[in-house]
Order: C-alpha cells, then structure tokens, then sequence
C-alpha cells in the first residue's frame, strides 16, 4: 500500500507539470523518437548551448491467464506478476551538438532507477554492474554516459550509449507497446566503444565503430571486444531501410569459454499515410562457444500503428521467433506472438499503454512453470514526462 500511495503521489505531482514536449514519431506519445534510430547529427543551438534536463516516470503492472509469477520468456524487463512496479524513473542530462555550421560538440547521461534498469546495466563486473540490486528487483543504472564530437556532417560517440540495433527500445517512452517482442531480446542493450556516424547523402548515413561487446564496460577483466556497423537509407520520404551488425567475442567470464558471436538487424520504416505507420523487423543472432556448440536464433517481427486523433493510437504486432535453444529462451522451439495495444494521451506529457498479448510455442512448453504452450498476458503502462 505505501509503495502504492507513492506512486499515486508522484502521478498526481507530474500529471499537473506543464511542458512543451514533441510527439514521436508516431505522434502518439510525447517521446525522445528512438535515439537507436535517429541522426546524432540533428539539433542543437551551437558551440555554447545549454545543459537540458529532463525525463519521465513510467507505473505499470502486467500478468498472465496462468497466475503464475512470472510472465514465462521474457515479455518486459521486469518479470514480476501483477505487481504494481515503478519500472522506469529516467533522468537525462543533455548538451545537443550542431554540427550544420561546423564543428561542435554535445554530451549525454542517463539515470535509471526501477525495475528495468537492471536490464541497462553492464553485465561485466564492472561500472554500473549490480548497483541498487534489491530482492524486489528493483536497481540503479547509468544508461548512457558519453560525450560527441562533430564537423558537418561527421560525428564521433565516446562512451556508453544505447545499442542502435533493432527497432525497440530499452527506455520505454520510445516504445509503443508496454512490452518487449522476442526479437528485442536478441538486441544487446548497451555498449561501450566509439561509434562514427556520417551522413553520406540526404538519404545515406553510415556508421561504423569498435566496442568492448554486448553490454560491457570499458575495463571490461575479459577481453571482449567487437565491431558494430551499419546504415540508413531513405527509400523515399516516407520509407527508410536501417541495418546493424554487431560481430565479436565475448566471455561470460574470467576463465570462461570463449563466445563468438555475429548479431544483426533489418528493419524497414514505411509511413503510408499521417496516420499509419508499418514497421518489418528481421534480426538474426549467431554464437558459437568454444566447448559448448553453437546456438542461433532468429525471428520476423511486424507493427501496424495507426493514429486515430491527436489523442488515442491503436496498435497490433505479430511475430515469429526461432530459437535453437539456449540464447533468448532456455528451450529451443518457434515462438509465435501477437499484441493489441492503445496509447491514450490524456495531457500532453502523459502516455497511457494498455495491451493484451497472446504467446505460443512450437516445439516446447515455456509458460505456467514450463508446462503450457499457450498464454494469454496483458497489463498497462503509464509514462508521465517532464
């Protein structure tokens, strides 16, 4: 009940803030439009402009037709039953690079507490790995921390940043839906590196960079260390083709067998119309490790948004996952999904996600304790931005 009232409180309090907030790219929710998926190169005020702040609080509760407590393979970053959770406070500190009249440069860092940020730490040992860890589930995470170097239309990133692969998102106000798809688990979640990124033409961008692997920190005690690289092309206006691969080694760690791995995302942005928007996903994950086998792990992943008005979107995403066993999911099998979502913009800072889902599995039982194939699950998110 006291966790309650607090939550309640600080909706009450952030319900009532005025701010002058963009829409997404969807124009449901008020959103950072998906850092993974945007230019580094947009924006700004020039050499000396100021330190921005701001953030959100995301609430949310979700369960299953199984009572079970967990929600079976990973559905949200937080696998608690019917529990009402804070699972996002995020806060940002910014300064915005504009780099159109030549060089400049910017920052960014990211606290995250709450359910998820556990998910958004480095997994190494090192740096943020384990901070505020709780039986609740509950932790503390420096998301991103990096600084951005830039000369028209050349930019450097240095530090820890979001992954740009894949399409979702691990901070949440970027997301439609309130949960995860199978191919979102494929991604990495953060890494540690440089990352150039040059827009080539008005509808090329390139990128290229060296990290220390998948969701590790500089000082990483294990050698790991990878290539991330990709590219953006406009097809049109109104439809862009995004591509990422991430390829290198990686150890669970010290003394432990070696893991090569090879990710890779396709996804193509087609927004036919003001209102509708068609997202296709193809990602593709590859390990082979030394003394153990090789896994892989694949999947399509469709989303169909559509903006009914200013204040209310619908959306639907359907979705096949193979996995082999032993990367997204424990038990190999074909994972087949399907959501129904609403976003509800009541105020203009505050987005409002409910869902239902239904989940079956070929192959293997993963839901109920490992004994149904089947599941219904569905619960609601709620964002207040400031």
């Amino acid at each position: 009940m006291r966790k309650a009232r607090l939550f309640i409180g600080l909706a009450v309090l952030l319900w009532g803030t005025s701010t002058a907030i963009g829409q997404d790219r969807f124009g449901f929710t008020n959103c950072d439009p998906c850092e993974p998926l945007s230019h580094p190169c947009s924006g700004g005020t020039g050499f000396f402009s100021p330190v921005t702040f701001s953030g959100w609080i995301e609430t949310g509760i979700y369960g299953n037709s199984h009572e079970h407590r967990e929600n079976g393979p990973m559905h949200t970053a937080s696998r608690r039953r019917t529990d009402l959770t804070l699972s996002q406070l995020f806060l940002t500190a910014e300064k915005e690079m504009d780099t159109r009249r030549g060089f400049d440069w910017g920052a960014k860092t990211d606290f995250v507490y709450g359910s998820h940020a556990s998910s958004m730490q480095t997994k190494d040992g090192r740096f943020d790995d384990g901070w505020g860890k709780n039986k609740h589930g509950y932790a503390v995470s420096v998301y991103r921390v990096y600084g951005t170097l830039g000369y028209k239309d050349l930019s450097v990133k240095i530090g820890k940043f979001s992954t740009p692969i894949g399409w979702e998102a691990s901070a949440s106000k970027g997301n439609f839906f309130y949960s995860h798809s199978y191919c979102y688990w494929i991604e990495p979640s953060t890494h540690m590196g440089a990352l150039a990124t040059y827009n080539m033409t008005n509808r090329l961008t390139l990128n290229a960079g060296w990290t220390t692997g998948m969701n590790s920190s500089f000082s990483n005690p294990n050698g790991n260390s990878a290539v991330l690289s990709g590219f953006a092309y406009s097809l049109a206006d109104n439809a862009t083709v995004h591509y990422w691969m991430n390829v290198g080694k990686q150890y669970a760690g010290v003394n432990a067998p070696r893991n090569d791995y090879f990710v890779q995302s396709l996804c193509f942005e087609w927004v036919l119309t003001k209102r509708f928007t068609y997202m296709l996903q193809y990602n593709l994950c590859n390990d082979n490790v030394d003394g153990v086998g090789r896994f892989s792990s694949y999947g399509i992943n469709n989303h169909f948004l559509y903006k009914l008005n200013d204040r209310w979107g619908v959306g639907t995403r359907f979705e096949w996952l193979r996995d082999n066993g032993g990367y997204v999911v424990d038990n190999a099998g074909d994972y087949y999904q399907v959501t129904l979502g609403l976003n509800w913009n009541p105020r203009q800072n505050v987005g409002v996600r409910p869902e239902i889902r239904y989940d079956r599995c070929k192959g293997t039982t993963p839901f109920a304790g490992t004994t149904r194939s089947d599941q219904v699950s569905g619960g609601c998110g709620v964002v207040i931005s400031f």
